[in-house]
């Protein structure tokens, strides 16, 4: 047999002797009211009275707003706690301009502590107008700072008539006398503060306490290695005790909701097989949702919103591209990844919205160009009326007309969680008409900003259907009862939680009235409290814990003490339900490691150079992606110098150097200073030729910084090539074509040194560590060098990358003569293992046979996902295309949480 998620047999003569039933919270309110509902219809009852239970603060507003309806208390305008937060803001900022003693650094941060700070005092009745209190506040600078905001916040309020919730019991105490005294029963309070209990036993003609009425029975404790086996073996506890009886009530306590919900969410849907066509059916009620916010489609609208500001950031811009809830058709064509790319490529994360909409507007890829995005920013940047200042009411419709714009929340269907998430956000814009009492008219920025918090302050919870496994939050879950409950990472360090302390009360003042999260005593108090409750609440009771959280020891809690350990349940995760048919599938399997051979019309239209064969090489599979389906990863934005830049920079400064000096005799013959001028000079003209637009963005004194990095850099090469023999630098960035059987390379060569014998070494600047090794084997790492000595068969003595590190700056090279320190002769030793060659020109012919099959292997279609190297998959950044790590036909038992 089941047990309900209250007992309200005991509540029962309560009712009917005219008692009204006070909660803590709502979830327990609406329990007994469910409750209290299906025992009169079990019982026969066709109508009957709905039970008298709300929670206490709420009956609390009650007995005020009838105080005042009788003129017991004087009307004024109560505002919520989104109003008070705001207030607290301009109050906050108000002080702080007239003060230059502090600059904060987060005020909306300090303004919901502050906020938090006077909820506690009037909650514990603390007048902090008595001379005493205020002398303890002023000895501390960060209490002193606070007890000036309050009398700010409270003129601010007095001044305007306007009350808060506390400031209404407050008056409602004062005036209890003359009220109707009522029967009132407090049902399941483990800690109720000083002001509410004075008020309700003002306001009670009788009053009693109704607590835990269940016994203690088993309890045990698992220990698991960490996060991920336990939330797996909690979904699997859940949904064998489920199947086995279906009537019991289960409930899952989690104490950090916000983070490990997602997790245990997606391993309870694989146990129920609610993860496909199923979604919706999952047996699991979760107690708190998403901030509103965080929901797709409202934080699409609140983005497509800021592009009416003066300045937006790039990702910003990418996630709106990507989003289904704007009607933007073009968004997935070539010309909007084109556009999207030029923004990335700029490296700067924020954008004006002008720039922007001329960018959008102006972008052209063959005969297509402009985006909707910019004609949208057009219309929406003739809004004059956003240019207004107004009042948070009048701002409503004018954001309404902005997503009009936009075409939110787009042409296709929504489905549940969406369209309750929408209406959320209507919701949510009528509530914001409510900030008018606490607000001046307002420019765009501040509105918008004012939205989201508002946003960030509602939680999106779907409406579902009630069941019987149940997840909640450690206070929530108090006064229930259930069948098995299991407490989730019972830690040492999170069960008692640490003492945190208000930093705007005093201490000695927190720790005297025992105020929340004062001492560790009092969080002792409470944990034992809750757990108490847990206790009696259900017959068997699950606690655990992990030897390990984010790969730091962690201990149990010592609230453990007396728990029974359990052995560790099996946590076989896949549901029968679902395994079976998957085992019984007959699939068709294709084999994608072959693309169709390169036709005439595509060899065509195929652009690369030495990077296509490097390629295939690394893997063939990013060959054909690069270079047929044209596919590239989005670049990451960065204020600063890439890799990649660097790698230019460095090169366009070798070129001018080189340029300027020719030959070893013209090294030797440069004085110090002379060489520091040409260095100078080098790094100088290479500056020069990076984009104007890049140069401003990262400024004058970024560039002071790279020019000098790289001047060190250039003069410490420059120490190595003095080492060198003569040699004469006769061709720089030099094209060359080269031919493959059927593939066309065109290929540019960093220079080409000649020595005495009029032999010739090819050389390949590098900054990154470079080994010889990447030009061996069937499948060279590197073979940018190789087919320039192949390109012209003969001609080079050696090759040599000239590797430019700080402090490791060196040539590696093979070649028949040694060219400079570090370009090694002994062939046969050299390559032993990988080539089986002897000698200079077989190797040469060995690097010709295996890129003219690197060459046939892409013109044949070769696109198997076979990287050469872990490290080829590095920076790759095409794994969710090629899927590398899936294994064809099996499941993957340890997915990531």
């Amino acid at each position: 047999m089941s047990r309900n998620l209250y007992d309200i047999g005991p509540l029962v003569p309560l009712v009917e002797d005219g008692f009204v039933l006070l909660t803590p919270n709502n979830r327990l309110a609406r329990r007994i009211k469910s409750e209290w509902d299906t025992v009169r219809a079990a019982s026969g009852a066709t109508v009957w009275e709905p039970a008298p239970v709300q929670p206490l603060e709420s009956w609390l507003q009650k007995q005020w707003d009838n105080a005042v309806a009788t003129g017991l208390v004087r009307p004024s305008l109560q505002i919520n706690s989104a109003q008070a937060l705001e207030l607290w803001q301009q109050v906050i900022a108000q002080e702080e301009q007239a003060s230059d003693r502090y600059h904060l650094l987060r005020p909306a941060a300090a303004a919901e502590v502050a906020s938090q700070a006077r909820e506690t005092l009037l909650r514990w009745q603390v007048d902090t107008r008595a001379r005493g209190v205020r002398q303890d506040f002023n000895l501390d600078e960060d209490c002193g700072t606070f007890l000036r905001w309050l009398d700010l916040f409270e003129q601010r309020l007095q001044a305007s008539g306007q009350v808060t919730a506390l400031d209404g019991i407050v008056q409602l105490l004062a005036c209890a006398h003359a009220l109707p005294r009522a029967k009132v029963a407090l049902i399941e309070f483990d800690d109720i503060p000083p002001l509410y209990r004075a008020a309700t036993a003002a306001l009670a003609g009788e009053l009693c306490e109704i607590g835990p009425a269940g016994q203690a029975g088993q309890r045990r404790v698992h220990c698991f290695a960490d996060k991920r086996a336990e939330l797996q073996a909690v979904a699997h506890w859940a949904a064998t005790t489920s199947r086995g009886n279906p009537a019991a009530s289960l409930g899952i306590v989690l104490g950090e909701m916000a983070t490990d919900r997602p997790a245990l969410e997606y391993l309870l849907r694989r146990e129920f097989d609610c993860l496909g066509k199923n979604y919706t059916s999952l047996p699991v009620n979760f107690s708190t949702g998403i901030a509103l916010d965080r929901a797709p489609v409202i934080r699409d609208a609140l983005a497509a919103l800021a592009l009416a500001g003066p300045r937006t950031t790039v990702p910003a811009v990418a996630t709106l591209l990507r989003s289904r809830f704007l009607h933007l058709p073009d968004a997935c064509t070539p010309l909007a990844n084109c556009f999207l790319r030029r923004l990335l490529d700029a490296g700067q994360e924020e954008i004006d919205t002008a720039d922007l909409r001329h960018a959008a507007g102006e972008v052209r890829l063959g005969e297509d160009q402009g985006l909707l995005l910019g004609r949208y920013l057009l219309t929406v940047s003739a809004m004059r009326e956003l240019r207004r200042p107004a009042l948070p009411s009048q701002w409503i419709e004018r954001f309404c007309e902005v997503l009009a714009v936009w075409g939110w929340p787009g042409s296709g269907p929504l489905d549940s969680l969406e369209y309750q998430q929408v209406q959320l956000w209507h919701r949510t814009l009528d509530e914001f008409r409510a900030y008018d009492a606490v607000c001046k008219p307002m420019d765009f920025a501040r509105a918008l900003q004012l939205l989201r918090t508002r946003c960030a302050g509602q939680i999106s919870q779907p409406a579902t259907a009630d069941c019987k496994i149940q997840v909640l939050g450690p206070l929530e879950a108090a006064g229930l009862a259930f069948d098995e409950l299991w407490l989730c990472t019972v830690q040492a360090g999170r069960w008692p939680a640490p003492a945190r302390p208000n930093p705007f009360i005093p201490q000695g003042l927190q720790r005297r009235l025992q105020m929340p999260h004062a001492t560790a005593q009092r969080e002792w108090a409470f944990a034992t409290g809750l757990f108490e409750q847990y206790t009696r609440g259900a017959p068997v009771l699950h606690a655990s814990y992990c030897r390990l959280l984010d790969e730091v020891p962690e201990l149990p809690s010592a609230l453990l003490a007396d728990f029974e350990p359990a052995e560790v349940p099996a946590t076989a995760a896949l549901s029968p339900a679902w395994l079976e048919p998957w085992q019984r599938r007959q699939l068709e399997y294709i084999d994608d490691d072959h693309a169709p051979p390169l036709q005439e019309d595509e060899l065509a239209a195929i652009a690369g150079g030495s990077a296509l064969l490097e390629d295939q090489s690394q893997c063939p599979f990013r060959a054909f992606a690069r270079r047929r389906l044209r596919v590239e990863p989005l670049p990451d934005f960065s204020i600063a110098l890439s890799a990649a830049d660097r790698g230019s920079l460095l090169h366009e400064a070798l070129n001018a150097l080189w340029g300027g000096i020719g030959d070893h005799h013209g090294l030797l013959a440069l004085s110090e200073t002379a060489e520091v001028e040409a260095v100078a000079e080098a790094v100088r003209r290479a500056l020069q030729v990076f984009p104007g637009a890049r140069r401003r963005l990262l400024g004058p004194a970024y560039l002071r910084l790279e020019a000098q990095r790289l001047g060190r850099l250039l003069q410490e090469w420059l120490a190595v090539e003095r080492q060198r023999g003569p040699f004469v630098v006769s061709e720089r960035e030099r094209n060359i074509s080269l031919r493959l059987g059927q593939l066309q390379l065109r290929l540019r060569v960093d220079r080409i040194d000649e020595l005495p014998d009029g032999s010739r070494v090819i050389i390949d600047y590098k900054s990154g560590l470079s080994r010889v090794q990447d030009w061996l084997g069937e499948r060279p790492a590197r073979p940018q060098l190789l087919l320039y000595a192949v390109a012209e068969p003969g001609v080079a003595a050696a090759l040599a990358f000239a590797q430019l590190r700080p402090r490791d700056c060196k040539f590696v090279g093979l070649g028949r003569v040694e060219a400079a320190p570090g370009i090694g002769t002994d062939i046969a030793k050299l390559v032993q293992g990988r080539m089986a060659v002897t000698d200079w020109d077989s190797l040469n012919e060995g690097w010709r046979q295996n890129l003219e099959r690197l060459a046939r292997e892409f013109l044949a279609g070769d696109a198997a996902v076979d990287p050469l190297a872990p490290a080829s998959c590095t920076w790759c950044g095409l794994q969710a295309l090629c899927r590398i790590g899936s294994e064809n036909g099996s499941i993957d038992e340890e997915a990531s949480l």
